[in-house]
């Protein structure tokens, strides 16, 4: 594509440079753009919002686009003017040669400013047939409509640059991709023309929008604005403070008495009866066991256990065992033989009864030398004995990883076949006798745990490090495979996740415990 553009006009009011993230803010929302822009709340740091670890990029991230382009030449992120000045005359020397360069060239974080205000840093710059080839990297297998923006974004101010544009679009994960160890990851990324549906964003238009906004005053919040939710912006609104909405409205029930906790299509039915919560419904009306087990709950206040638990555990003799998984999947897989976002165990802990009824704690913690899952497979084999239940919650989760295991390792198939056998469900067990007021129909392994062993905290998982907050066992694992990473972290690391670990099983030991009470 031909970017070329007319004589530029004026240059706007000596003001601070528009950015992809102020684009993304005010596409997302106008007020919560004008709040940043007039000095409101810093943006949630990366790994901080919720759901950051859902995706890990892996410890091989950044050799992985060198591995595509053996020519890159990566340029640091500006934090300041004079530094956005350096990047800026430093990528405009990078640009007289070009045509020289071949396939394997291409710039990580090329930084432009255009003289309608604007200042961006593209994750990848290359060369082409024609012209640059611009790129939005992620670590994903798709992306999104704030993904577009910023891609268009900097096609538009290359275009301000009088520089040809080949092409423009997204490099995203192939998941078929194999990694066949030795760092070669060429091949982990696919590309997406995005050429199709650029045209059809305004950016002038927006970049004339977003001044106007910004000089106005304080806009209204639109409706449908995302200020609790994840959206394009980058996580829940980090302006909720500064922007001063009135509080919502209280509800006509609160969560432990939702009308949802019986289902969306009873509690439509209810609704249109005129009830408002569990609370003023009749059993009568409700025919499902559990809805009626769970009303009963709500509306006495206290748990409601019935029988049948009891009897059905009485029906598994031998030495019991409390079992927890915890897996990852890396965009950039870090072992030889696998694959983007393999869910790959690394983590188990067990809690095991004793002969006199004490209880002994064991479990496997991956280091980082290699591919995890033969050792992990191998211990759970030693470790766990030949007879006795297995609880787990939600169990085919763990009944699942052990199957892939055993059709990984035929050495080791027989023993996790037999293991799979005995894992029992504690889950299945609390649906179909339990309810407690404070799960408000949410029977999430940690919802449950913190209605029925808080005191355990397995329901929780913090640890400081290099000054952030990880929240789950996902995020610390993959922080402790970060290369040259002193050993004194790693342990440090290591030692929440058995803690962590410990708490679960103990958790999993309780809720055994209150089954078991009728």
């Amino acid at each position: 594509m031909d970017s070329s553009q007319p004589a530029p006009g004026p240059a706007p009011e000596a003001v601070s440079p528009l950015s992809e993230d102020d684009l993304r803010r005010w596409r997302a929302c106008p007020r919560r753009f004008w709040l940043q822009r007039h000095g409101g709340a810093a943006p949630v740091p990366a790994g901080e919002e919720p759901g950051a670890d859902r995706m890990v990029d892996g410890p091989g991230a950044a050799q992985a686009l060198r591995a595509c382009y053996s020519g890159l030449v990566a340029l640091p992120a500006p934090m300041t003017d004079d530094e956005w000045q350096v990047a800026i005359d430093l990528t405009e020397r990078l640009l007289v040669d070009v045509e020289a360069q071949d396939e394997s060239w291409a710039i990580a974080g090329a930084c432009f400013a255009s003289d309608d205000g604007v200042r961006v840093r593209i994750d990848l710059v290359a060369r082409g047939t024609t012209g640059l080839r611009l790129f939005r990297v992620r670590h994903a297998t798709a992306g999104t409509d704030a993904d577009v923006d910023t891609v268009a974004l900097w096609l538009h101010v290359v275009a301000r640059n009088v520089l040809r544009v080949q092409g423009a679009g997204l490099m995203l994960i192939d998941t078929g991709f194999v990694y066949p160890g030795h760092g070669c990851y060429a091949g982990l990324f696919r590309e997406v023309d995005l050429a199709p549906v650029l045209g059809g964003r305004p950016v002038g238009d927006w970049i004339v929008a977003m001044r106007r906004c910004e000089r106005a005053a304080l806009p209204a919040v639109p409706l449908g604005a995302p200020c609790d939710a994840a959206s394009g912006a980058g996580g829940p609104c980090e302006q909720l403070a500064a922007c001063g909405l009135p509080a919502r409205e209280p509800s006509l029930a609160d969560a432990a008495a939702s009308l949802d906790i019986v289902g969306r299509e009873l509690a439509a039915e209810l609704r249109a009866e005129g009830h408002v919560s569990l609370h003023d419904v009749p059993l009568h009306r409700l025919t499902v066991a559990r809805h009626r087990r769970a009303a009963r709950a709500v509306k006495h206040g206290v748990p409601v256990l019935e029988p049948g638990a009891a009897a059905a555990l009485r029906t598994l003799p031998g030495p019991r065992r409390w079992l927890r998984f915890e897996t990852i999947g890396f965009a950039v897989p870090p072992w030889a033989g696998t694959q983007p976002y393999q869910g790959l165990p690394f983590q188990w802990s067990c809690d095991l009864e004793q002969p006199g009824g004490s209880v002994a704690h064991g479990g496997f913690l991956a280091g980082a030398d290699a591919d995890p899952c033969h050792a992990f497979a191998a211990s759970l084999a030693e470790s766990l004995g030949s007879e006795g239940p297995l609880f787990a919650y939600n169990a085919g989760f763990e009944r699942n990883r052990i199957c892939e295991l055993a059709a990984r390792f035929d050495d080791l198939a027989p023993r996790l076949d037999a293991l799979r056998l005995r894992v029992v469900d504690l889950f299945a067990l609390l649906r179909d006798h339990y309810y407690h007021p404070a799960m408000a129909g949410a029977w999430s392994l940690r919802a449950v745990f913190q209605a029925v062993a808080p005191e355990e905290g397995a329901h929780e998982f913090e640890v400081a490090w290099q000054g952030r907050t990880l929240r789950s066992p996902l995020q610390a694992y993959a922080a402790s495979l970060e290369r040259g990473l002193p050993a004194a972290e790693v342990w440090r690391l290591h030692e929440a996740l058995r803690e962590h670990g410990r708490r679960h099983c103990a958790a999993l030991r309780r809720i055994t415990a209150v089954l078991e009470a009728a």
